[in-house]
């Protein structure tokens, strides 16, 4: 990704509205481009002087607003009308019957009727639920209150771990910021299939921003059998040195002490400057000495 794709992307990573493709490629951009960080920096302030700011809309733009609200609801009820009135309307104005047939008529849209409503309480509970939550609310002169209110319709989904619509949907829930418990049973069912390219990739993007220790370390698991991949020993070495939870830095250094690398090397010898706990650097010792690396970094 190059600058200018980076600086239209910025509001939506702020956002979290891009996919993990799309963000992985961004974030590898800023680390690289200080002049994209700081535009990040001076988006992120707007954004947070924008929210600090309280918006107060003028009577004439609710009034507009209710009106528009009404017309919609009427053309919604229209359209929405049962199936029987519809029928009823088509039977009256498109078909007259003679009048000798009307009695009969009345009587099999009466059945109609009841035997559509039954069959509707019978399908009810089979629909699927929603979650309603309240956005916003106007309080009227008479006592009301006006609800704007956002509709999430929940939905079941089914198949195997290796249906690609199964495993997008858990890539999407390996990120999902506000459920850390369901990042963490995705991670359990995703580290063992690290085969996949973009498994690897989400496991590698969660032991890396993930703010909850224990995906961190369910991410690890997924990746001891790449600890030899130079990415992932990469990430293995920033984690290492900028991982606030001891259990995922000594996690970190078992695996990177498996194949000692002169990169490796140079990381232990850095943590062992700055690190205060002292099983951790107790066991950076013992890795340096096993390969008769030098304590002192130069």
């Amino acid at each position: 990704m190059n600058c200018d794709g980076a600086r239209q992307n910025l509001t939506l990573y702020l956002y979290g509205e891009m996919d993990f493709n799309e963000e992985e490629s961004l974030e590898r951009h800023l680390d690289g481009c200080a002049a994209c960080r700081t535009t990040l920096e001076r988006e992120r302030e707007l954004h947070a002087a924008m929210d600090r700011q309280e918006f107060q809309p003028s009577a004439e733009l609710l009034t507009a607003c209710r009106r528009e609200l009404q017309a919609r609801v009427a053309v919604e009820r229209v359209a929405n009308r049962p199936l029987y009135k519809k029928l009823w309307d088509w039977w009256r104005g498109v078909l007259p019957a003679p009048a000798i047939l009307r009695p009969i008529g009345m009587f099999a849209m009466v059945a109609m009727g009841f035997f559509g409503g039954k069959l509707w309480e019978a399908t009810r509970g089979m629909t699927e639920p929603s979650v309603l939550r309240v956005r916003n609310f106007t309080p009227s002169p008479e006592g009301g209150v006006q609800l704007t209110v956002e509709e999430v319709r929940q939905k079941t989904m089914t198949g195997r771990l290796d249906d690609d619509r199964i495993q997008r949907m858990l890539l999407s829930a390996a990120t999902d910021p506000s459920d850390a418990g369901l990042r963490v049973r995705t991670m359990e069912l995703l580290k063992d299939r690290c085969e996949r390219s973009d498994v690897r990739r989400a496991l590698l993007h969660a032991l890396r921003s993930d703010p909850n220790p224990g995906v961190r370390l369910k991410a690890l698991e997924g990746l001891k059998p790449y600890n030899r991949d130079p990415e992932t020993r990469r990430v293995l070495s920033s984690v290492l040195l900028a991982d606030d939870n001891p259990g995922v830095r000594t996690m970190a250094i078992d695996l990177l002490a498996d194949n000692m690398a002169i990169e490796v090397t140079g990381t232990l010898q850095e943590l062992l400057v700055r690190e205060n706990n002292p099983y951790i650097r107790q066991k950076s010792l013992q890795a340096l000495r096993e390969r008769n690396a030098s304590l002192e970094t130069f």
